[in-house]
């Protein structure tokens, strides 16, 4: 239904044809509706997080509307995850507090936005996606409201950033994106940050873009739509054969060392299908609607990854810990990127799975995940410093060895540290680690501890004078035939400055 809606708006609600405010009432009535069908009363607790997280950015200044917007939120979310909790206790039910997470999201972020924008920040001071996303003045009710309930995320995500969503609804998204003008000079160049006066300008001179004149994305969202399809077939046909209660029964126990991790292997990878259901559909959806899209390939095809949920190709066949991350659950990574890991002084990655496993709940499997991802996103940090810069010297054939090692390994690393978001258990998870002797973290704390020592990172000063002295070779020669060598002196400076 939301497929055939998003049809609907792009075609008949175009911004050629109709105003931003049809646009905004549209797809906030639609959201409604759709969020009443599928949980009906429980919609109520949604709405009042998102009244409650319009009346703070109204009334708080403007030092404290980030900090507070993020507590709040959070604790509302948390006593929803808390009830759930103790009355649903691991059972698998599909409750409002799903699309609450997407609420929290669009809340904080925005808040973090406006206060980038409104906190007397210059731009130097602010990293080049806080430039891109930065708001200079406070939404309307509607655009608010808009924004948070849209029928295109608002059960599924993906997640979007506020000056997406507007860009979109004003029909901006297709010439900026087109003419490659996401990253702003400045964070005054685009239309949510200019005065009423400057717009209404703008209005007057401005030709709205034709639907013609636009990329189709009609193909690509029947391709998610599809294949969301094939994932909701191995999560009805062929999950139910790998249950994760499994790993807690004596014959779990009893198998061979070979057998269980190899089970471990199929039970994560079949369950993650549960989510591309989910999220591929809610790409789609974006993407029938016109939203997404993300300038050309260099073939001439349109991108269509602006917003989306999840990379299938890129989480399964990433060949290091840190890509597989950054395609799973994409949106929700640049909301902690945005949030956190570049607004973190130290220990950023730690910090940023802390806000992650808070958002996601309190089941002791949950932090499990969280800890033991970070640290061996650490432990994979180690491996590729030192091995990686060896590694590339040798040829093709020995890089391709060692990305398909690579590869394997990071399968093995994920499976071993997400059953336990899966199996949620706390003592649980630690009898599957304890009957495999820790195994994994015992080799990642090798990792981190021996590695740097037996095999040392490449030096970056050494790496970085070797550069700059083959650049300054030229100069020395030059000198002794009577020329200036101020040139390669600066040559050599700017090579080893790019090299730090």
């Amino acid at each position: 239904m939301a497929l055939v809606l998003a049809y609907i708006f792009r075609v008949y609600c175009h911004p050629s044809r109709v105003s931003a405010t049809t646009r905004h009432w549209g797809s906030l009535v639609a959201g409604l509706g759709i969020s009443y069908f599928c949980f009906g009363r429980q919609v109520l607790l949604a709405l009042l997080l998102v009244v409650g997280c319009y009346v703070l950015m109204l009334l708080l200044p403007i030092t404290l509307i980030h900090h507070m917007s993020l507590a709040a939120s959070l604790t509302f979310l948390s006593t929803m995850h808390i009830q759930r909790q103790i009355y649903e206790d691991g059972a698998f039910v599909i409750d409002v507090t799903g699309p609450m997470m997407i609420i929290v999201q669009k809340a904080t972020a925005l808040a973090y936005s406006l206060h980038d924008g409104l906190s007397g920040l210059k731009d130097e001071q602010l990293t080049p996606l806080q430039r891109e996303l930065v708001l200079r003045k406070k939404p309307s009710a509607l655009e608010y409201f808009s924004y948070m309930l849209n029928f295109h995320s608002v059960l599924a995500g993906p997640f979007f950033m506020f000056a997406d969503y507007q860009d979109f609804i004003e029909g901006t998204h297709y010439a900026k994106r087109a003419l490659d003008t996401t990253a702003a000079t400045t964070s005054l160049d685009s239309n949510r940050n200019k005065s009423p006066t400057d717009l209404k300008t703008m209005d007057a001179q401005k030709t709205a873009s034709r639907p013609e004149d636009e990329p189709d994305p009609t193909r690509v969202s029947l391709y998610k739509a599809g294949l969301s399809l094939i994932c909701a077939v191995v999560t009805v046909c062929i999950l139910p054969n790998f249950p994760i209660s499994f790993l807690t029964q004596p014959g779990y126990f009893k198998s061979s060392y070979l057998y269980k991790g190899m089970y471990i292997v199929a039970v994560t990878s079949f369950t993650r299908h549960v989510y591309y259901t989910a999220w591929l559909v809610g790409d789609g959806i974006c993407n029938m609607s016109g939203m997404g899209f993300n300038g050309y390939n260099k073939d001439g095809s349109a991108k269509w990854d602006l917003v989306s949920n999840v990379d299938v190709v890129g989480v399964e066949t990433g060949l290091s810990l840190r890509d597989t991350l950054e395609a799973w659950n994409s949106g929700t990574m640049k909301w902690l990127r945005f949030m956190v890991y570049e607004r973190a002084g130290a220990q950023k990655t730690l910090f940023t799975y802390m806000l992650s496993s808070m958002w996601h709940g309190f089941y002791p499997g949950y932090y499990i995940t969280f800890v033991s991802g970070a640290f061996f996103t650490i432990a994979a940090r180690y491996v590729r410093r030192s091995v990686r810069p060896r590694v590339m010297s040798h040829g093709p054939v020995v890089k391709l060895a060692y990305d398909a090692v690579t590869c394997i390994t990071t399968r093995l690393c994920l499976a071993f540290f997400t059953f336990p978001f899966i199996l949620l258990r706390f003592w649980s998870s630690i009898a599957v680690y304890r009957d495999i002797y820790f195994i994994p973290a015992v080799l990642g704390v090798l990792v981190i501890v021996l590695l740097p020592i037996v095999l040392p990172p490449p030096s970056r000063s050494s790496s970085s004078a070797k550069s700059s002295a083959e650049k300054l070779k030229p100069s020395v020669k030059l000198e002794d035939a009577g020329v200036n060598v101020t040139n390669g002196l600066e040559g050599g400076a700017t090579k080893l400055l790019k090299v730090q």
